[in-house]
């Protein structure tokens, strides 16, 4: 299952100068979701959402801090060799669409003691048209990333007709994520895929890998749940045990691949015949599967058992070495109670393995219901 990460940039050429940095960072499997500043909020569901570092307050506000990840971004080296070239108290005209990202800059001007300019600010989303245009017709120097103050870019779409025609533009080129950042987005992207490998071998250790149903283990853990739950609230709990009649034969004629085939029809057929959340099919082992049926009484239990048991028979696999029936057919046993005993869950599942067994002695191909008596039963010899 790809991890889904949700890129969020301050326009079209920030969004793919982040997406890029993931790409190549994390590698791996992965879905990409991308949106400007301006749509973030249509983004959902996302397993990490990156972002520029000044827009990571905003980001983690919307989305939480655990699922945020923000990359700084800083100019190559020439761009701050060329600024280094202009002479003290030059005045130069930051150009950016936003504050945070004009404040993203100006620290990096201060670590790199690049403070020898007279700086002014445009942050052209956030002040007024007027405000800007003033500004930069009367500049001298402009500078700013590729995306704002490139050929073609918002400077010149949106106020080129203020640009003084001596003006000097200094285009950062394109920039270059931090190793810090690039670090956590790694570490994060590695937590998340360790998650992932988690819950697929927790799901692995649940499921019945042939008929990908719940296996026994789940099965009994779920029972035992069920049946405290039905105690404490006394209320119905139905317990059933169904075994395909003579499969022996079938695998023993068919072979074993069409063993499994029949096995996993089966298994997506009973399933498909429960319609309430909290009933629950298991394969228990080999051609047996178990079946916990909350908040039902015999009548209902009946019913979806003799549901089951005819879901079989409409798959229609041809079985003719079966003394029942020219085809595949089930047989069903089932109790249900309201506990006395948290502990009788155990019982229970006896008990309806019993009535199992009076089903095959009956012919087969049938449901039968043995009534549950708290810690009283006896163990049967079943026959395959």
């Amino acid at each position: 299952m790809p991890i889904k990460i949700a890129v969020i940039g301050a326009n079209p050429a920030n969004v793919e100068e982040i997406r890029n940095v993931v790409v190549e960072s994390v590698g791996g499997i992965i879905e990409i979701e991308t949106a400007t500043i301006d749509r973030y909020r249509n983004l959902s569901g996302a397993d990490l959402y990156v972002c520029l570092v000044n827009r990571q307050e905003q980001m983690e506000e919307a989305f939480g801090a655990e699922k945020v990840v923000a990359l700084e971004f800083v100019p190559p080296v020439e761009y701050f060799l060329a600024l280094s070239r202009i002479p003290a108290g030059t005045p130069m005209l930051i150009f950016n669409n936003s504050l945070a990202g004009t404040r993203v800059l100006m620290a990096h001007l201060q670590k790199y003691g690049l403070m020898h300019l007279n700086y002014d600010i445009v942050a052209y989303d956030e002040m007024e048209y007027a405000v800007v245009a003033k500004k930069i017709a009367a500049a001298k120097h402009i500078t700013g990333g590729s995306s704002y103050v490139g050929p073609g870019k918002d400077l010149y779409e949106f106020f080129g007709s203020y640009l003084p025609p001596d003006v000097q533009v200094l285009v950062s080129p394109p920039r270059n994520a931090t190793s810090s950042s690039v670090s956590r987005l790694c570490q994060a992207f590695s937590r998340l895929q360790q998650n992932v490998i988690t819950e697929e071998l927790t799901r692995l250790a649940t499921i019945d890998y042939l008929t990908q149903i719940p296996n026994r283990r789940t099965f009994d853990e779920t029972l035992t749940l069920e049946w405290k739950r039905a105690h404490r609230d006394g209320t119905l709990i139905g317990v059933g045990m169904l075994d395909l009649d003579f499969f022996k034969p079938y695998n023993d004629h068919y072979g074993h691949m069409a063993g499994d085939r029949c096995l996993q029809a089966i298994a997506k057929a009973l399933k498909g015949t429960l319609h309430w959340p909290g009933d629950f099919c298991a394969r228990y082992g080999g051609e047996e599967f178990a079946l916990i049926l909350p908040n039902t009484n015999v009548d209902g239990a009946i019913r979806v058992l003799e549901r089951m048991r005819q879901s079989v028979i409409d798959l229609a696999i041809g079985h003719g070495f079966s003394p029942t029936a020219a085809m595949i057919t089930v047989s069903a046993g089932f109790t249900c109670t309201v506990p006395i005993s948290d502990t009788d869950a155990m019982v229970a599942l006896q008990t309806a393995d019993n009535a199992l067994y009076q089903a095959k002695l009956q012919g087969r191909n049938r449901v039968v219901f043995q009534p549950f008596f708290s810690h009283a039963y006896v163990k049967t010899e079943t026959e395959g």
